[in-house]
């Protein structure tokens, strides 16, 4: 009878044995097939071509001297929900498709080897090249991407996220006074319900902050207006446009003081694209945006008027 217990506690554990070896033996496998992917095309000498994930999880390729044909993948690549993919190539020569194939991240320990392989079509590819970098947005989910050498290539891509927090870093809020209470150290934050400015009328503005600005946008067709309100404990821009990209940069006296000036800046005198004024406690700007390409500016009697209305 005890012999019997015995061997069937021997035949158990053997069978558990051969059940951890067959799924250790699985999993190599799968690691296994990955570096293949990512090795198996890779030449010799002085010619290679290498794709892999960083400790950041953004994916890097790496050619020096790729011959045409030259591929390898590399999973997994995660998309948020609201993120974009942006490439940034540096390539001296060359073409690089890039590939990105859905996969099931949650299933790749359990899967076969051949499963790990690209299969059906791509959610989305581009083609590589240059120092220009690209941005694109594609449905949020786990992706293989693959690399393949269109042209002999030498150079270096990073593929990174940007993620919704960095396209809009503005928390939104319902009111100004919510907009100056989130921006702290602000007393209150006063604008218009509605802005005139020349022939177009802007109503209704959205409000938002960051830590120490806070900010009132209007829109109007293809127009927005973008009022902020800083406090001295903000040091970030105080516009999203760049000030050394107009040819025109005045000052306008708004009142009596000789310190009641407006700085305007624009493509021409007397139609500025953005103003500000204020001081180091209290630090004012308004910015006309062209959402569709298009400028519009502010003549001196609009200018007048919103430094009156702003608080």
């Amino acid at each position: 009878m005890v012999g019997e217990k015995k061997q069937g506690e021997l035949e158990d554990r053997a069978k558990k044995e051969k059940g951890e070896t067959g799924m250790k033996k699985k999993i190599v496998l799968i690691i296994a097939s990955i570096v293949a992917l990512v090795m198996g095309f890779t030449g010799c000498g002085n010619s290679n071509f290498g794709i892999v994930v960083n400790e950041d999880l953004n994916v890097e390729i790496t050619a020096e001297n790729a011959d045409k044909g030259m591929m390898g993948a590399t999973g997994t690549f995660t998309v948020g929900e609201g993120d974009d993919v942006q490439i940034e190539p540096n390539f001296e020569e060359g073409t690089v498709l890039v590939e990105f194939y859905p996969i099931d991240a949650a299933d790749d320990v359990n899967a076969d080897a051949e499963e790990l392989a690209a299969k059906g079509e791509p959610e989305f590819d581009v083609e590589v090249s240059g120092t220009e970098p690209i941005e694109c947005g594609f449905a949020a989910g786990d992706y293989m991407v693959n690399a393949t050498v269109l042209e002999k290539d030498n150079g270096t891509a990073v593929i990174s996220l940007i993620t919704a927090e960095e396209k809009d870093p503005w928390t939104k809020v319902s009111s100004a006074a919510e907009a100056a209470k989130g921006a702290g150290n602000m007393e209150d934050f006063e604008v218009p319900q509605q802005l005139k400015i020349n022939d177009l009328t802007f109503s209704d503005p959205a409000f938002s902050y960051l830590d120490g600005v806070a900010q009132a946008s209007y829109e109007s067709g293809a127009i927005g207006i973008y009022v902020r309100k800083a406090c001295g404990i903000y040091g970030g821009p105080m516009t999203d446009r760049d000030l050394e990209s107009f040819p025109q940069h005045w000052t306008q006296q708004v009142g009596d003081d000789a310190d009641d000036v407006v700085d305007c800046y624009g493509m021409e005198k007397d139609s500025a694209i953005v103003i500000q004024w204020g001081d180091t406690e209290e630090f004012y700007t308004v910015t006309s945006q062209g959402l569709g390409g298009e400028e519009y500016g502010m003549d001196a009697a609009t200018v007048s008027w919103l430094e009156d209305v702003i608080d």
